[in-house]
């Protein structure tokens, strides 16, 4: 099976995590040629080493630099180089930040799955303990929010050195999570989960071409791929594989999806938003509107035919929808980026896109992370404000100059 790279690029290039500017996603235009792919990978890096991050020469003479990460994705922070490309990129960032600033990068693991509170109780204790144990924390997105309201983090908009009008940030996210001017989370090319969790379909190329689906990178890239879009190519897909006279898990489907974090998406992908800011800078409820109830009936319309297989068990749409996709029984499917890796098995070739526009009036594709990304902290008893401010700095933007390229 090959994925076609200039997939990835596609995706990249049209959408915006939080309808937000990040960096990385707006450089790269990928071909499926391997020659071409690694040739423009360069070109591609060898502009961004031109942007500079404006540090100044600091050394820290082997200081410890610990990070609280996730034991899950300790990998973020914490690989080998093994020949494996991406662990390589992660370590060489590691090698020339701690050279450029004499720091000894280190991480600290804690488990932090959905029900679990050690990570957030093990944070709050020291900060609260004074212990100055972490220099910068990578939390999860789902949770860290949770311990704002304890004031245990410092503002990230009073850090000297981090610039969030650089590419290696998600600017206008940073600017969502400013509240009365203060902004305790932050996230962008840093953040290896950021990319890995961003929110996408795949679609299956040799279905698509049985049922005489167009080309969709062309539908994509002409503006036209649409919730009306979707539930045309998707149409009369569905077929009884297994011969119950119903829709089943294991018939043939145009499209499959889950009612939660892949369904939580399209909210974004419409333009249609839980709150907004008002005047006074606060979030505002603005979700119940003409919109948001148009949306709703489109979906519920599309939801009901057969060829949508629309599943209310998390954990189960994850391993039936990969497991339809790579056996060939799902045209196109809500999964996230990293799910392409899992591909890799299956025969068919398959492409990458953005969620689709609400219609045609809409200008712009969108997408989100799902929530178990990093968002960045800071506790408030660091012991060198002015430390976590710079290598913080460094880490994204040697990610977004030497790890995102990969």
């Amino acid at each position: 099976m090959r994925i076609d790279k200039k997939s990835v690029g596609i995706l990249l290039m049209a959408t915006v995590l939080f309808s937000a500017s990040c960096g990385s996603g707006a450089a790269e235009n990928m071909t499926s040629d391997d020659q071409k792919t690694s040739e423009q990978s360069a070109e591609t890096t060898a502009g961004r080493d031109s942007v500079s991050d404006g540090l100044p020469e600091k050394n820290y003479d082997g200081t410890d630099f610990v990070i609280l990460t996730r034991t899950l994705f300790d990998y973020e922070f914490n690989s080998e180089a093994d020949g494996d490309v991406l662990n390589d990129a992660v370590y060489k960032r590691g090698e020339i930040v701690s050279d450029r600033f004499g720091v000894n990068i280190t991480t600290v693991k804690r488990d932090c799955d959905w029900p679990s509170t050690e990570f957030n109780s093990t944070l709050k204790s020291s900060v609260m303990a004074g212990d100055g144990a972490y220099d910068l924390v990578a939390g999860y997105a789902a949770t860290i929010p949770n311990l704002i309201g304890d004031n245990i983090f410092l503002d990230w908009n009073k850090m000297k050195y981090n610039d969030f009008t650089k590419p290696w940030w998600c600017e206008q996210a940073v600017e969502e999570f400013t509240i009365n001017g203060k902004c305790f989370m932050v996230t962008g090319d840093i953040s290896l989960t950021l990319w890995e969790r961003m929110r996408c379909m795949m679609y299956n190329k040799r279905l698509a071409a049985e049922y005489g689906v167009p080309d969709l990178y062309d539908v994509v890239a002409e503006g036209n791929w649409t919730l009306d879009e979707l539930g045309s190519v998707t149409k009369n897909v569905w077929t009884d594989l297994d011969g119950d006279g119903k829709k089943s898990k294991d018939d043939r489907f145009g499209f499959m999806i889950n009612y939660s974090n892949a369904a939580d998406n399209l909210k974004e992908a419409f333009e249609i938003y839980v709150t907004k800011k008002g005047d006074d800078g606060l979030p505002k409820l603005t979700f119940m509107n003409e919109r948001t109830q148009r949306a709703l009936e489109k979906l519920n319309t599309y939801f009901a035919t057969n060829d949508v297989l629309f599943s209310a068990d998390i954990d189960e749409y994850d391993t039936l929808s990969k497991k339809a996709f790579r056996e060939g029984r799902a045209m196109i499917v809500a999964l996230n980026l990293g799910s392409a890796n899992e591909m890799r098995s299956m025969d068919d070739d398959f492409g990458i896109i953005p969620y689709p526009k609400l219609d045609s009036e809409q200008k712009e594709y969108h997408s989100t992370a799902q929530d178990n990304f990093s968002f960045f902290v800071a506790p408030i008893d660091v012991e060198d404000a002015e430390m976590t401010s710079i290598i913080t700095e460094a880490l994204a933007s040697e990610s977004y100059k030497n790890v995102i390229p990969v």
